[in-house]
């Protein structure tokens, strides 16, 4: 007897999030299958408190062989009717391959797939959605594709205090600096996010950081411009983070898991791109999701952003709070 799909993500955060609108999906045409999630051990909790998962798997990502053929022998006492590769990365084509020729049917972009996605689109969610089509499944997604509904996320601990803004010492009107970006791509200089953290505080608005702990070192610097400034890096988890989103104001800056997490619950998300291919391939979806694009992230003054912030009103709460 089967015991339903297997769907692999392994993240990062951000990817995560984006899964979960073929996951939704999924869900909707096949209500009475099992879905498992094969995620990494830190993205357990938020995908088990999502409740789109029947079950979820973890796996520390395999360094040798050895650990490679366990994880398929475990997998395949499973008896997984099918697996939905929402990877699709070399790991993922590494550990199709390790099934053989009797193992269940794939879904996804290596070579050996039952059903196979020739083209991949740039954005992980219309990729999964073509895939979700190639695999036969009813009502043809258009591009761009929707992004995941999250606001789930401020129901699962909804009236806690530590999800308030004032837990963190926020206590107006405020808007979220996103200092991570999850690649390798350009980075919006320090010293703009700097010049636009004063220019925020400057109107009455607070203004605090969000970030990793890797981002805790920019954050330092921008944050010593100005006192106001909060610095936020690591200190809040998955749940405060989109609560903070959909208080603020809105949420600018790179377009990382935290962007993602907070366009999903409902935030107000401008992202910063350099380029267009870029922006197709990481821009946040949804319904609060704007996608701010330019030939040079390091050319992209703070001036210039501070007025997209005024020409979505973002400044506007603090105007009548002041009256």
């Amino acid at each position: 007897m089967s015991a339903g799909a297997l769907i692999i993500c392994f993240g990062p955060l951000g990817r995560l999030v984006d899964a979960m609108a073929a996951v939704q999906r999924l869900r909707q045409h096949n209500t009475h299958e099992r879905l498992t999630l094969l995620t990494v051990p830190n993205l357990a909790g938020l995908a088990k408190a999502s409740s789109l998962f029947d079950d979820v798997s973890t796996v520390e990502l395999w360094q040798n062989s050895a650990a490679l053929r366990t994880l398929v022998q475990a997998l395949k006492k499973r008896r997984f009717g099918r697996i939905y590769d929402l990877e699709r990365s070399a790991r993922t084509r590494q550990l199709q391959k390790a099934f053989g020729m009797f193992g269940p049917p794939f879904a996804g972009a290596a070579r050996r797939s039952k059903w196979k996605l020739d083209r991949v689109p740039p954005h992980p969610i219309d990729a999964d959605a073509a895939l979700l089509d190639v695999v036969g499944l009813s009502g043809h997604m258009p591009s761009p594709g929707p992004g995941p509904e999250g606001r789930w996320l401020l129901r699962r601990r909804a009236g806690a205090p530590s999800l308030e803004p004032a837990f963190f010492g926020l206590e107006r009107d405020f808007i979220l600096l996103n200092l991570t970006r999850d690649d390798e791509g350009p980075r919006w200089p320090n010293a703009h996010f700097a010049a636009l953290g004063r220019g925020i505080v400057e109107t009455g608005m607070g203004c605090a950081l969000i970030g990793t702990i890797a981002d805790r070192v920019y954050a330092r610097e921008v944050a010593q411009i100005d006192v106001r400034i909060k610095d936020l890096c690591a200190r809040a988890d998955y749940y405060q983070l989109a609560a903070l989103g959909a208080h603020a104001s809105v949420v600018i800056g790179h377009a990382d898991g935290a962007a993602r997490l907070a366009c999903a619950a409902g935030a107000r998300t401008i992202t910063l791109h350099q380029g267009h291919e870029d922006a197709n391939a990481h821009a946040p979806r949804g319904a609060g999701a704007v996608a701010l694009v330019t030939p040079s992230l390091e050319a992209l003054s703070a001036r210039s952003v501070y007025d997209v912030l005024g020409m979505f009103k973002a400044f506007e709460r603090s105007k009548v709070a002041k009256r």
